[in-house]
């Protein structure tokens, strides 16, 4: 069934679909009260985490997010919970699902009229940027109906699934060369996607890489943007890969070691011709900052360097009253992620100990490698003194943005981490 009838067939009012906040039940729930800025904006009317930042970042319109938001708000069918808006029960209007779903199928409306279009050859490149755009809007928009990508929510795995037809299709009129890659792990199949600096019309030639480490909040497709207008104008490519448990690596389990999916990939990155092997970075945001730094201490020798965004490494793992206050969604997206069905806190706060780095006794001395440390100011979940744990024999590097000025010290970052890519791979 193709990706149209397959949106068709779901986008219709169903009512035996189980309601997301219900799929991981908690025996006993603290207060919630801790809220990064980075993660959500604090809302409790809302058991998802209402993150426009990031959702902006990524590239989608303010006006039609704020929209999706505002149907989903005075709907006034039946909800599981009644304290979050989030919570229509059943596949029909002002459920999250289907109101995202609505909004994703539209924008796939109009890249298949798009692709339609006959343009003459001088009209090719505009072709192909409207096309472009519209499967990215369409793949960004159904990739929020399925957060926050629970393993047994059926329906926002078809959301998912379908996120991903339509980003396959954005990259097909990408300016860029983008191309999906597998590599072995286990007798499975780890699905990565390689996006290239390389233009269709360059000469083939293997480039430096930057192998993204995401957080708990984000598949491998959220970072095109970044990639965009970050990596590609240094001639740098981007390899991105779903954390254990999410999207495409969902049949992967996330446990104590963090970066296992991450490792495999290192050890068989020199099978792939395009990418100069000598030159991988990693980069780790938020929780992916674990993985990423995990993997600069067991393999300081196939990584020039580590950047960390927010790094979350310690700290909530080990601390019981501040996992407490941790807003219901992101204690059972941990809880869902290491295979936590039904649990208490004190199962929880058992499990989570061990993924703390320093109770690894990873971080009781520098790592080989490079690094650069990006913090926030008043970031609940991080703070300077959790990210000074993270150090390298070689250099260390430390920026802070300021939260009065976030949108100009967002830039400032970008511009400190570009040309701190560009003195670790071009002149070192």
């Amino acid at each position: 069934m193709n990706e149209k009838n397959l949106s068709e067939k779901l986008f219709k009012p169903k009512f035996d679909y189980p309601e997301t906040s219900t799929l991981v039940t908690q025996i006993k729930s603290g207060q919630q009260l801790t809220n990064s800025f980075l993660d959500s904006e604090g809302n409790s009317c809302w058991y998802r985490a209402i993150n426009r930042l990031s959702w902006q970042w990524r590239g989608l319109p303010f006006i039609e997010t704020e929209e999706v938001l505002s149907r989903i708000s005075i709907s006034k069918k039946r909800r599981s919970n009644p304290n979050w808006l989030d919570t229509v029960v059943g596949y029909q209007s002002g459920n999250w699902i289907y109101e995202f779903w609505a909004q994703a199928t539209k924008w796939q409306k109009q890249a298949d009229f798009d692709e339609q279009l006959t343009v003459a050859e001088s009209e090719f490149e505009a072709y192909h940027s409207k096309c472009h755009q519209s499967w990215l809007m369409a793949s960004g928009f159904m990739t929020l109906a399925g957060y926050p990508y629970f393993r047994n929510d059926d329906l926002a795995n078809q959301a998912v699934l379908l996120a991903y037809r339509y980003y396959r299709h954005a990259m097909d009129h990408s300016p860029f060369i983008v191309k999906d890659l597998d590599f072995n792990f286990n007798d499975k199949v780890i699905k990565a996607i390689l996006h290239t600096p390389l233009k269709k019309s360059d000469p083939i030639r293997a480039f430096p890489v930057v192998l993204l480490c995401s957080g708990l909040n984000d598949l491998q497709i959220d970072f095109y943007r970044f990639f965009i207008e970050h990596l590609a104008p240094l001639g740098i490519g981007l390899l991105t890969v779903d954390n254990p448990s999410m999207g495409n690596s969902k049949h992967f389990n996330l446990s104590q070691n963090t970066s296992i999916i991450h490792q495999a990939i290192l050890e068989q990155i020199r099978t792939v011709p395009l990418i100069d092997y000598q030159n991988v970075i990693l980069l780790g945001y938020r929780f992916g900052a674990n993985i990423a730094t995990r993997l600069a201490y067991l393999m300081p020798s196939k990584i020039k360097g580590l950047i960390n965004i927010a790094p979350i490494i310690h700290q909530i793992f080990i601390d019981p009253q501040m996992q407490a206050k941790l807003p219901m969604i992101y204690r059972d997206m941990l809880a869902d992620r290491i295979g936590l069905k039904n649990f208490s806190e004190q199962q929880l706060q058992a499990e989570l100990k061990f993924f703390s780095l320093k109770e690894q006794r990873l971080l009781i001395k520098p790592c080989n490698v490079p690094v650069l440390n990006i913090f926030y100011e008043g970031d609940l979940l991080n703070n300077i003194e959790e990210t000074k744990l993270i150090t390298s024999t070689k250099s260390t590097k430390l920026f802070k943005i300021q939260l009065l000025t976030l949108k100009q010290d967002l830039q400032q970052r970008s511009q400190n981490l570009a040309n701190w890519l560009k003195d670790l791979v071009f002149r070192s």
